[in-house]
C-alpha cells in the first residue's frame, strides 16, 4: 500500500530509472577502485573513458 502510486505509475508510463541506476553503479565502482588518486582530473578522465 505504501508504494501503490509508484506501482501504478510504472505501468502507466514507459520511463524507467534503470539505466541511470546502472550509470551510478559504474561510477561508484570506479570510485572505490580509484581511491587515493592524487589528481581529481584523472578520475574524471576515467569516467569519460568508461562511458565513451
Amino acid at each position: 500500500r505504501k508504494n501503490q502510486q509508484a506501482v501504478i505509475n510504472s505501468t502507466k508510463y514507459e520511463f524507467s530509472n534503470g539505466p541511470l541506476e546502472g550509470i551510478n553503479r559504474k561510477i561508484k565502482t570506479l570510485k572505490r577502485t580509484c581511491y587515493g588518486f592524487a589528481n581529481q582530473n584523472f578520475f574524471f578522465l576515467r569516467i569519460d573513458c568508461l562511458f565513451a
